[in-house]
């Protein structure tokens, strides 16, 4: 009874996990991004950048004021005194002689505020276009981080489309390769086949299960990649659905009108400009407004003894100015001078790029096109082919080994069909990821 418990127990435990197996279902491209942009990481990272540059422009300008303002407090005993020599004249003595005093009070308390605020800075003021401008950079930068995650999850999403179009064409030729091999093993019964000829049939199905398992294997694998891209749990199961027969929506001819790559020349060179207005500002003079508010007591017996407490305060304007100038800073100047001649030059190139990229986009998706038409007509020409040798092979015109090829023939075209479909289909969401994605 012992071993038919333990069945039944690791039974139960495995209904268990088969039923909390997670499935996650996309019907659409669409979905698929939707989801990425809630849960990858590359989308919640660029969403914490964006919010560390805001965080950076609000403290830009809060530090236009560069607002201070420090606190002590402090408790004195004074164990010994300094004792101080006073002429002895100012109390009725003989000139030339002094007496010795001793000021001050032994318990002495004292609180001091010194609370100080920048009037005029220029180089703080400067600070902010700079954060403002790194700002939209980052931005652009996020979007462009964007593309490139949304392309990825094209790709892996139009493959597992084509692997899956694939492997219904590869079962279904297996179903007739199988086919094949049953009427020639029975010709042979008959004694109207040769063995060779069995055997060039059997091969060719074993080489249509191989690539069937290749294909499943390679699917396998798409997925894998959707999930890394996604961030989804390894053990969770991705549906695909809504795309279970290969249809190719044709919308020739598509314009690509991408621009972030010059977009993000173009802050990154307003950034550098701003960096080097700000810097150029280290020899302006600033403004500063000055106070200091303290309260002291101070007796012999002890602290808080009197509880009356004197006041002083004052406030003060200051211009400080360098004079001297600093070799650091001079070389930060050039350095912005060069930075800002390269990021002009990246821009121009940026312009040039975002032309070519999109060019290459429609030329893409023309190429993929055209190859889709032309195989289409090829795939046609190899089926009509295989079922006329299939025939005259029945007449004994060909050999097996003629019509097998021919069978292989109308099997890589079919293939080729249903991918060139998907590529068809990348490359037009290549192009509308550039023209929505701004």
């Amino acid at each position: 009874m012992k071993p038919k418990l333990i069945l039944l127990f690791l039974s139960y435990f495995t209904a268990i996990n088969c039923d909390a197996q997670e499935t996650v279902t996309f019907t659409t491209l669409e979905e698929v991004y939707a989801y990425a942009e809630a849960n990858s990481i590359s989308f919640r990272n660029a969403s914490q950048q964006s919010i560390l540059v805001k965080y950076q422009t609000l403290a830009s300008k809060l530090g236009m004021f560069n607002l201070k303002g420090t606190g002590s407090f402090t408790l004195t005993d004074n164990i010994k005194l300094n004792p101080n020599f006073i002429p002895a004249e100012v109390f009725g003595g003989p000139e030339g002689t002094f007496r010795t005093i001793t000021f001050g009070q032994k318990y002495v308390s004292n609180f001091t505020f010194e609370p100080q605020i920048d009037l005029i800075n220029p180089y703080a003021i400067a600070q902010i276009k700079v954060s403002k401008a790194n700002e939209q950079l980052t931005a652009v930068t996020n979007l462009l981080t964007k593309k490139e995650v949304y392309e990825s999850i094209s790709a892996a999403y139009h493959n597992i489309l084509s692997y899956r179009w694939q492997i219904d064409v590869a079962t279904k030729s297996l179903d007739n390769a199988e086919s094949l091999v049953f009427f020639l093993q029975n010709k042979q019964k008959e004694g109207l086949a040769r063995s060779q000829d069995v055997n060039t049939t059997l091969a060719n199905q074993l080489l249509v299960k191989d690539k069937l398992q290749q294909l499943e294997i390679q699917l396998q694998q798409q997925y894998n990649g959707l999930k890394i891209l996604c961030d989804i749990n390894p053990g969770t199961d991705i549906i695909i659905a809504g795309n279970e027969n290969p249809v190719l929506d044709i919308q020739l001819p598509i314009k690509a009108t991408g621009d972030l790559l010059q977009r993000q020349g173009e802050w990154q060179t307003k950034y550098q400009q701003a960096t080097l207005r700000a810097n150029k500002r280290w020899m302006y003079p600033t403004l500063n407004l000055f106070s200091s508010f303290s309260w002291q007591e101070s007796n012999n017996n002890n602290w808080f003894g009197t509880n009356n407490w004197f006041g002083s305060n004052y406030i003060g304007l200051k211009v400080s100015i360098p004079i001297l100038p600093e070799v650091s800073k001079i070389a930060t100047v050039k350095q912005n001078r060069i930075n800002l001649e390269i990021a002009q030059n990246n821009w121009n190139h940026n312009k040039l790029q975002d032309q070519i990229n999109n060019n290459q986009l429609e030329l893409d998706y023309r190429k993929a096109y055209e190859s889709y038409k032309i195989n289409t007509e090829i795939e046609a020409l190899q089926k009509d082919s295989y079922e006329k040798n299939l025939n005259i092979y029945l007449e004994g015109i060909i050999s097996a080994t003629d019509l097998i090829n021919s069978f292989e023939d109308w099997l890589n075209s079919s293939l080729n069909t249903v991918a060139l479909i998907a590529s068809v289909e990348y490359a037009k969401s290549k192009i509308i990821i550039s023209n929505t994605i701004k």
